[in-house]
């Protein structure tokens, strides 16, 4: 395996503010009775909902993508305009210095990463240079290499910050990924969460070039 040959990928989302109205209402506890109890466990409920939309194509955006090609060679896109990163994702890096088929390097990006892209995709009406199919093959690492899956042996999660931690010596960039809705609104703030990516990149790149060669 060369690890030169793919590219390194990560993506930051966040709510996609014209979505709230259509979330689905909220469960629950059936067993409430107490109509005040029954109203702040609605709102608490929702509260909830409004902060997890991030982790749905359906309710929410993509903020950027990061991307390595070759060693320190970061680079993010990031635009208020989401339609602009997916066409930039697959016009331009995913092809990134690859000579025939593309391969790219993720942590957790079959569960997460890559299915956002191509949904997004999908929901904007943006074609994909190569199906999303491509890149979801279980048990093989030369189209996409998930990180995460190889340390997990295909099944379970690990949080990249616990390896990185213990395999490298450092964690993540601190960062509230709640504030990124905010901070997408001004040059400053994109700027911060372009600083926030390119750690996960770093941690990523760093771990697939220790891994590779060794775990698979």
């Amino acid at each position: 395996m060369r690890p030169d040959e793919y590219t390194v990928i990560d993506i930051e989302t966040y709510p996609n503010e014209d979505m709230i109205d259509r979330l689905p209402e909220p469960k629950i506890d059936s067993r409430l009775k107490d109509p005040v109890k029954i109203e702040a466990a609605k709102i608490e409920a929702k509260d909830k909902q409004i902060q997890e939309m991030a982790l749905s194509p359906l309710y929410g955006k993509i903020a950027c993508v990061g991307y390595e090609k070759g060693k320190g060679n970061v680079d993010v896109a990031i635009d208020e305009d989401e339609t602009r990163i997916i066409k930039h994702f697959f016009e331009h890096i995913i092809p990134l210095g690859q000579t025939g088929s593309p391969k790219i390097v993720t942590w957790n990006g079959m569960n997460f990463d890559v299915p956002f892209l191509y949904k997004r995709a999908m929901i904007l009406g943006i074609k994909p240079t190569v199906n999303m199919g491509y890149f979801m093959k279980r048990y093989q690492v030369e189209t996409h290499c998930d990180l995460m899956q190889v340390w997990c042996g295909w099944y379970g999660y690990e949080k990249l910050d616990n390896v990185s931690q213990a395999v490298l010596g450092y964690g993540k960039v601190e960062f509230d990924v709640t504030t990124i809705k905010d901070l997408m609104k001004t040059p400053e703030g994109r700027e911060k969460i372009s600083v926030y990516c390119k750690g996960d990149i770093k941690a990523t790149s760093e771990l697939f070039n220790l891994m590779a060669n060794v775990l698979f």
